[in-house]
C-alpha cells in the first residue's frame, strides 16, 4: 500500500491534476509591471501623452514593455521619416525601408532613386556620408555616453572638412541643418568636445527656422559639454531639451538621471528667461526620489503655462500614493536603490504631504490662468476624498465638471471619482445610488489600466458590503490597512492642511442593515464584476481578456465561498418579473445566465452535502455539458472507489448529475436504515473524492492547484464529512474486518487535518532569521508530536488496539509506511 505525503490514497492523486487550468496560476494578460495601489490616473494631466514615460513608477521608466520593445515607434525615427518623405515626395514607407531597415527586411534604395530622379544629388551625397558616420557611432544615443573613436581620427577630419564645405556651399536649408548636426556629432565622436560645442554655435545657432534636427544637434552638444567636464552647461541644455524637444526627451532624461550630478541651482543661473528656469525645475522634478512640490511652486511663479505643470502634479500624487497606501513591511522590500531611512521618512510624512498637495491644488484651481483646466479641482477633489470629507470632495468635483473639457483622461478621472463617491457617501444602498452608479460601472468594467481597475474594484467592494449590510473595508486607508470606511465630516474651510490628520481615527459608521435575499444576490453579482475571469467574453473577433490586476478578485474563489442559498436568491433575481433598469443592466454586465447559475448551485449544494438539491439543480444543465471538457478529462475515474474500498471498479465513470443522484440515494438509505454499512462507506468515498485530495475534485471546483492556500474550516480541504461517514460505517460494520477497513479510511481523513495543521505552523517559518527559525522549529516539532498522538491518531489507535487481530490490520503493517511509522512511535 503506497503512501503519499499528501494523502494515503496514492491512486487518487493524479499527476495530470498538477497543471490543471493554467489560468489559475497565471491569470490573463496584460500584465503591468508599473502597477501599485493608486487611484489617480496620470492621464488626467495635460500633455501626459508627451511625457508618458516619466510618470511615477518603481520601475526604471513608466510603461516600458521590454518584451515588445521592437513594436514601439521611435519618435525620432517617425519625425525624420516624415521630413524625408515630404522633402523627396515619396511615401513614408519608402523612406523607412531605406533609412530604418529592420533585421529581417531587405535593403532598398527607393529614397535615393527618387532623389536622383529629382536631381537632388546633394541630398544623395549627404545620405551616403550620414550612413558612414552612423555606422561609426558606437553610442546608443551619443549624448549620454562617453565616446571612444572607432575609426581612424584622420577619417573624422576628412568628414568634418567635407561637412563644413558642403554646409557653406548649400542653399538647401533642409540639408544645411542636417549637415550642421553631423558636424557637431562627428566632432564629439572624434573626442574633441570643445570643437563640437564651437561648431554648434557656428553652424546650428544661425539656422532659421529650426526643426527637430537642431534639437538633435543641441543634444549632441550637451553631451559634448559632459565630455568636456562642464556638467552645469550639460544640465542646463538637457533640462531645456527634456521639456521642449520630444525627439530628444528620453536622451535628455537619461543624461540628467544617469550621468550628471543634480545641478538645478547652478543651471538656473544660465537660464535666459523665466520659462527656461521653469524648464529646469520641471526636468529636475521628474527625477527619482525627491519631493517636487517646491519645484512646482517655482514653476507656477516663473511660467504658469509650462506644459509639464499638471503632469508633475499628477506624478507627485502618484508617488505619494505609493508611500501613503503601502504598509511599511511591503515598502521595506521596494525601491532597492533608496535608503531605508528615506523610505521611512516618506512613509511617515505622506499624509502631511497629501495635505500640502491639496493646498497647492486648491490655489492652482483659483489661479486666473489655470481656471480653464478642470485638472486642479479634480486633483483637489481626489485628495479631499482620501481625507474622507465626501461632502467637500463632491463640491470640488462638481466645480471640475462645470469647467468642461474634451480631454478623455480628465473626463475619466472625474467619472471614476464620481463612481467612488457615489458608493461611499450613503451608508446604505438606495435606488438613487444604483441609478447613478450603474452607467459608471458599465463605463469602467473592462479596462487594461490598473488605476481604472483599482477604482472600479474598490467601488464594487464597497457596494457589495453595503448590500450585505456590513461595514465596508476602507480601500483608501493609510498604510494599506483594512479599516472600515468612515462616513467623514465636512472640514472647516479655515484649516485645509489638517484634513488628513484630523479625519483619520474618527468613529466608524456602523449603521448597517440586514441583508435581503435580493441584496445578497446583487452582492454576489457585483462581487463577480471584480474578478478577472469575467473579462473573458466571446467577441466576434475572438476571446478578449481582461487584465488580472492586484485589486482583482478570483471568480472561482467567490463561487466557492458562496452559499447555495445565495445562488438560489440570484436565480430568483434573474427570474423576477418587475426588474428595474438597474437589475437588467447588472445582469447584462455580468454576462451570466441560468446555465452558469445552476452549475454553481449544484456545486455549492454538493459542497454543503445537500445531494438532492445538487441533483435537482443539475437537471437544468444540458447532458452534453458533462460529456465535454473539463468533465471529460477530470471526471474519468470512479468517485465511489477509494484505495480498494467502496465500489470494485475504479474505472467506472459517472457524470456530476448521476453522482449527485447516487449520493442522494445513499443518504436516503442511511436515513431509513442507520445500520447500512455499504451506504455509509460509499458516502464516505464519494465525499472524500470530491474534495481537494480526491480523484473527482472537479465536482466541486473549477480549478485545482498544488499551491492553494488550504482552508482549515472548509470541508473541501479537511474531508471532515468523509471522516464522519467512515466513522459511521466503522460503528455499524457487520464484522471486525469491514470495520477495520472503514477505520483505516477514517484515519486517512484524520491525517489530512494533521497535515493542514503541520503546513499552517510551518508557513513563513523559513523567512525568519536563523536563530529564531531554529528555536521556532523546535517548538513546532514538539507541538506537532503532541497533536499527532493526542488529537490526530484516534483511528490509528483503534487499528492498533480494537482491530489488532484482523487480517486487514496485518496487511497495513506490511504495506502502509505511515502506519508502520505510527507503530514505531515515529
Amino acid at each position: 500500500m503506497n503512501n503519499s505525503t499528501r494523502s494515503f490514497f496514492h491512486l487518487s492523486y493524479r499527476t495530470k491534476s498538477i497543471i490543471i487550468l493554467l489560468l489559475m496560476a497565471c491569470g490573463p494578460q496584460p500584465f503591468d509591471y508599473d502597477e501599485f495601489k493608486s487611484f489617480f490616473a496620470p492621464e488626467s494631466a495635460a500633455n501626459e501623452a508627451q511625457f508618458h514615460s516619466y510618470n511615477f513608477t518603481s520601475q526604471f521608466l513608466y510603461d516600458d514593455d521590454y518584451w515588445n520593445e521592437a513594436d514601439k515607434i521611435d519618435i525620432s525615427e517617425a519625425e525624420n521619416t516624415k521630413a524625408w518623405a515630404a522633402y523627396a515626395g515619396v511615401s513614408e514607407k519608402t523612406v523607412t525601408d531605406e533609412l530604418y531597415i529592420k533585421a529581417d527586411s531587405k535593403n532598398t534604395t527607393g529614397l535615393t532613386e527618387a532623389l536622383q530622379q529629382k536631381g537632388k544629388t546633394e541630398a544623395v551625397e549627404y545620405l551616403a556620408l550620414a550612413r558612414k558616420i552612423e555606422s561609426a557611432d558606437n553610442s546608443i544615443s551619443g549624448e549620454e555616453a562617453s565616446t571612444t573613436p572607432t575609426v581612424n581620427t584622420a577619417e573624422y577630419d576628412v568628414w568634418l572638412t567635407a561637412i563644413q564645405s558642403k554646409y557653406e556651399q548649400s542653399k538647401d536649408n533642409f540639408l544645411k541643418e542636417r549637415l550642421a548636426y553631423q558636424a557637431v556629432k562627428v566632432a564629439d565622436m572624434a573626442g574633441t568636445p570643445q570643437k563640437s560645442i564651437e561648431l554648434y554655435k557656428k553652424l546650428v545657432e544661425p539656422i532659421s527656422p529650426k526643426t527637430f534636427i537642431s534639437d538633435w544637434a543641441r543634444s549632441r552638444m550637451a553631451g559634448a559639454y559632459t565630455h568636456a567636464g562642464d556638467s552645469t552647461q550639460a544640465y542646463y541644455h538637457f533640462s531645456q531639451l527634456f521639456v521642449t524637444a520630444p525627439t530628444r526627451r528620453k536622451a535628455a532624461h537619461l543624461s540628467l538621471r544617469n550621468n550628471l550630478p543634480k545641478l538645478q541651482d547652478e543651471a538656473l543661473k544660465l537660464c535666459k528667461s523665466d520659462a527656461e528656469k521653469a524648464n529646469v525645475y520641471a526636468a529636475t522634478a521628474v527625477l527619482p526620489f525627491q519631493d517636487a512640490l517646491p519645484m512646482m511652486e517655482q514653476m507656477q511663479v516663473l511660467d504658469v503655462t509650462n506644459p509639464t505643470l499638471e503632469f508633475v502634479m499628477a506624478r507627485e500624487i502618484n508617488k505619494n500614493e505609493e508611500f501613503f497606501f503601502t504598509n511599511w513591511q511591503d515598502l521595506k522590500y521596494s525601491y532597492w536603490s533608496m535608503d531605508s531611512t528615506k523610505k521611512g521618512n516618506l512613509k511617515k510624512e505622506s499624509a502631511d504631504y497629501f495635505s500640502k498637495l491639496l493646498d497647492f491644488s486648491l490655489e492652482s484651481a483659483e489661479n486666473p490662468t489655470l481656471k480653464k483646466s478642470p485638472f486642479w479641482y479634480t486633483a483637489a477633489a481626489y485628495l479631499t476624498f482620501i481625507a474622507q470629507d465626501y461632502t467637500k470632495a463632491n463640491e470640488l468635483l462638481q466645480k471640475a465638471k462645470a469647467i468642461g473639457t474634451t480631454d478623455k483622461g480628465v473626463q475619466d478621472q472625474i467619472a471614476m471619482q464620481e463612481m467612488i463617491l457615489t458608493v461611499s457617501e450613503s451608508p446604505v444602498v438606495t435606488p438613487e445610488m444604483e441609478k447613478k452608479v450603474m452607467p459608471l460601472l458599465e463605463r469602467f468594467s473592462r479596462s487594461d489600466k490598473f488605476r481604472t481597475a483599482n477604482n472600479f474594484n474598490a467601488a464594487c467592494k464597497i457596494l457589495v458590503a453595503k448590500y450585505l449590510g456590513a461595514t465596508p473595508i476602507n480601500e483608501f486607508a493609510e498604510g494599506g490597512e483594512t479599516r472600515p470606511l468612515k462616513k467623514g465630516k465636512q472640514v472647516k474651510e479655515s484649516k485645509p492642511l489638517g484634513w488628513f490628520a484630523s479625519c483619520f481615527g474618527k468613529k466608524d459608521d456602523t449603521r448597517n442593515v440586514k441583508a435581503s435575499p435580493e441584496g445578497k444576490a446583487k452582492a454576489f453579482l457585483v462581487s463577480l464584476l471584480t474578478s478577472y475571469q469575467l473579462g473573458y467574453s466571446k467577441q466576434e473577433e475572438g476571446w478578449v481578456a481582461n487584465a488580472n490586476f492586484m485589486s482583482s478578485s478570483d471568480q472561482y474563489s467567490i463561487e466557492d465561498s458562496t452559499s447555495s442559498a445565495t445562488i438560489n436568491y440570484t436565480l430568483d433575481y434573474f427570474a423576477k418579473n418587475n426588474q428595474s433598469d438597474f437589475d437588467k443592466r447588472l445582469i447584462k454586465l455580468t454576462g451570466l445566465d441560468n446555465n452558469y447559475l445552476y452549475l454553481v448551485l449544484g456545486r455549492r449544494a454538493l459542497a454543503e452535502h445537500q445531494y438532492a438539491k445538487a441533483a435537482e439543480a443539475w437537471k437544468h444543465i444540458a447532458p452534453a455539458t458533462w460529456e465535454a471538457e473539463p468533465f471529460k478529462t477530470y471526471l474519468d475515474v470512479n468517485p465511489f472507489h477509494l484505495n480498494g474500498q467502496g465500489e470494485a471498479d475504479p474505472k467506472e465513470t459517472v457524470t456530476p448529475i448521476s453522482f449527485a443522484i447516487r449520493m442522494a440515494e445513499l443518504q436516503e438509505n442511511v436515513n431509513k436504515n442507520p445500520n447500512d454499512y455499504e451506504s455509509w462507506l460509499l458516502l464516505g468515498c464519494g465525499s472524500y473524492n470530491m474534495g481537494y485530495f480526491g480523484n473527482s475534485w472537479i465536482l466541486l471546483r473549477r480549478a485545482w492547484s498544488g499551491g492553494e492556500q488550504k482552508n482549515e474550516t472548509d470541508d473541501y480541504y479537511t474531508s471532515e464529512k468523509a471522516l464522519y461517514y467512515f466513522d459511521k460505517a466503522m460503528n455499524v460494520a457487520p464484522n471486525a474486518e469491514t470495520a477495520a477497513k472503514a477505520c483505516y479510511l477514517a484515519s486517512a481523513c484524520q491525517k489530512i487535518r494533521y497535515e493542514l495543521a503541520y503546513g499552517a505552523m510551518y508557513d513563513g517559518l523559513y523567512s525568519l532569521p536563523d536563530g529564531e527559525r531554529e528555536k521556532k522549529e523546535a517548538e513546532i516539532a514538539k507541538t506537532l508530536e503532541t497533536l499527532r498522538k493526542e488529537k490526530y491518531a484516534t483511528y490509528f489507535n483503534l487499528l492498533k488496539t480494537k482491530y489488532q487481530q484482523t487480517n486487514y490490520e496485518e496487511q497495513l503493517i506490511k504495506e502502509c509506511s505511515t502506519y508502520k511509522d505510527f507503530l514505531a512511535g515515529k
